[in-house]
């Protein structure tokens, strides 16, 4: 069905007088549906429909879809329509002798008009129009229309509308600012003996914002565990959460009893949604222990934050434990609260790519291609150097290894890559791409994962021997045999920024960036972010201004915020933040909300482009957010 605009005033002259008149009665049915239109950069809407029914054959005659409650001469305009150019297979063009209204103003608006073409009408029960709407809204979303908080037995109005308050205060207060999805609050509520769960705040990252909650800290665990589908995590009993979202994802019972309780939303992309999911992708609401815990958390949580965590030197925050007084539907009441929940060891976490390295069910459909390994390349340019007369290194062994190791880059089958590197590292110990790969595919914690990183290091450095670092310092990466040393290097770092051995990470970093100053592997921006969550932000203009050329979206705000942290919305800053601006102007969408950052990010991105605007805001939203003033002064200068 496609959204009708108002009626044209040719339409409402339409006279099906003359046309032929059949013995039947048809129904018209007027309903708002419980269901959302999203047009592409348009708010959503309910749509209004006009259903007409020829109550005589059982037939659908025709309809019509609205943006809005269609006036009584807009139903006579349809009625009239229907008659002059029915449904397909319905018949030839007929005036029906009655009608019948499921509204009785509309019988009365319409009793004359209809009488002016010979058709009768009355008020009567339509009882198989809403049935016959609600399959339809069935279809369109998918699936039954998820229950409203009240049909839950015990969940009364003024204990969803408390729920309501603390989501709005809750959304407001951003905590997800300063918490990651690391930090888990133990909430027990009542404070003295009420359940305890694992409170989780989501939102750090930009694309779902909520709170996902845990029974126990092993559920925690299971989610950091580097399992294919999260589902497989998720608790057998379900996993209590709730997730703000836009007014089209709210269930429509909510929507409607929120309206009649004038229950309190932040925003329009803060509509909450508590919901228990479960494994088989079913959905239950709160019962009302689950409502009012939740309500509680809310409250807690930036209480918490605003008044007790604060971060130490090396960017975490210390232990607490203690009990506050929160407001609920009853009154006061006393929460409390332990920080942290628990701790994941850093070292045994999955070493894994990031999920959107991968490719997923939406890129395969788009027809996007995998992304393509630039180490395939090197075979090829290895073979044109030796064809050119070239002379390989001395070490033949290392030689084959390496071949191996091409072979292995252009191998599809995991097991076929992985049995390579082995082969390549029993050929030669000093292969280190062979490390590379097995950093990157077989180990299965970040710690294994360094472990095969500094073998790589080590292996590099002897292929390349300590004199090799003196003489071409500066121009590694150009020379090809440099390539497999200077991948293991930026690994190493890498796993050590992981582990939050910071200083370590930025030192390997200085020395990729000494070795190479050309930057071919874009050291400098994984530099720049580490340097941003350091608040080294002297160090960070320096880099800044050795890459001064560099007109990527991500070198050009960062330097503009880092300007403005260094003296606020100052000529120079303003100046940077404009040649950011006109670089990328799809940025400030995602850097102020207006725009949430997607769940899967595109391999590929262009010069300026919304792809590019994703990336640098899914590594620098939270730096934005948490540098005071820095989002109002781009939404000014926009």
């Amino acid at each position: 069905m496609k959204k009708k605009k108002p009626s044209s005033s040719r339409k409402r002259q339409l006279n099906p007088a003359p046309l032929p008149q059949t013995a039947t009665t048809w129904g018209v049915g007027v309903q708002q549906l419980r269901v959302w239109i999203t047009p592409p950069d348009e708010p959503p809407s309910r749509p209004y429909l006009i259903m007409i029914l020829d109550l005589t054959r059982d037939l659908i005659m025709g309809d019509d879809l609205l943006d809005h409650a269609p006036t009584p001469d807009e139903v006579r305009d349809t009625i009239f329509k229907t008659i002059t150019k029915p449904a397909r297979k319905t018949g030839r063009p007929h005036r029906p002798t009655n009608v019948t209204f499921a509204d009785p103003a509309l019988t009365d608006s319409l009793i004359t008009p209809l009488a002016e073409i010979g058709v009768a009408c009355e008020t009567g029960d339509l009882a198989m129009i809403p049935a016959i709407i609600r399959d339809l809204e069935n279809s369109m979303r998918g699936g039954e229309e998820h229950p409203g908080l009240l049909s839950v037995p015990g969940v009364m109005p003024e204990m969803v509308r408390s729920f309501f308050a603390a989501a709005a205060d809750f959304y407001r207060a951003a905590p997800w600012i300063q918490l990651t999805n690391e930090d888990a609050f133990a909430i027990r509520f009542p404070a003295r003996n009420g359940k305890t769960r694992i409170a989780v705040t989501m939102g750090n990252s930009g694309i779902e914002y909520g709170l996902a909650v845990y029974d126990d800290w092993a559920d925690v665990e299971r989610m950091y565990q580097g399992v294919d589908d999260p589902r497989e995590a998720m608790p057998l009993q379900g996993a209590l959460s709730l997730f703000f979202e836009r007014v089209s994802q709210f269930p429509i019972a909510d929507l409607e009893a929120m309206q009649h309780y004038g229950w309190e939303v932040a925003g329009d992309q803060a509509y909450p949604i508590p919901a228990i999911f479960k494994r088989d992708g079913g959905i239950r609401r709160p019962a009302p222990e689950e409502l009012v815990w939740l309500t509680a958390a809310l409250r807690a949580i930036p209480i918490l934050v605003r008044d007790h965590l604060r971060r130490d030197q090396q960017g975490g925050y210390p232990s607490l434990e203690l009990t506050i007084s929160v407001p609920i539907h009853t009154g006061e009441a006393a929460v409390h609260a332990k920080f942290p929940a628990g701790v994941i060891s850093r070292e045994s976490r999955p070493a894994q790519r990031e999920e959107w390295d991968w490719p997923n069910e939406e890129a395969e459909e788009a027809g996007d291609i995998p992304v393509f390994d630039r180490r395939m390349m090197e075979g090829m340019m290895a073979q044109m150097t030796a064809g050119l007369g070239a002379t390989p290194s001395g070490d033949r062994k290392l030689q084959k290894a390496q071949e191996l190791m091409y072979q292995a880059w252009e191998e599809r089958n995991p097991a076929k890559r992985i049995a390579l590197a082995h082969k390549a590292l029993s050929t030669s110990p000093n292969c280190a791409d062979a490390y590379v790969l097995l950093a990157e595919e077989q180990a299965d914690t970040v710690a294994r994962a360094l472990e095969f990183y500094q073998k790589g290091v080590e292996a590099g450095e002897r292929a390349l021997g300590p004199e090799y670092f003196e003489t071409e310092a500066g121009d590694f990466w150009g020379i090809l045999e440099t390539r497999p040393y200077m991948r293991a290097h930026q690994g190493l770092a890498d796993c050590l920024w992981k582990l939050n051995r910071r200083d370590e990470a930025a030192a390997h970093y200085r020395e990729l960036l000494r070795l190479n100053e050309n930057d071919n592997q874009g050291v400098r921006y994984v530099l720049a972010s580490l340097l941003l969550e350091m608040d080294r932000d002297e160090e960070l203009l320096k880099l800044l201004e050795q890459f001064k050329d560099d007109g990527m979206a991500v070198w050009l705000y960062t330097w503009a915020l880092v300007e403005f942290r260094k003296s606020g919305p100052a000529k120079t800053a303003d100046r940077r933040l404009k040649e950011a601006l006109k670089q990328n102007p799809h940025v400030p969408a995602y850097l102020t909300g207006r725009k949430r950052i997607p769940n899967h990010r595109s391999p590929y991105m262009g010069w300026g482009d919304e792809a590019e605007a994703v990336h640098y805001a899914a590594e620098h939203l939270n730096y934005w957010r948490r540098t005071a003033g820095a989002i109002d002064w781009l939404k000014i200068n926009l």
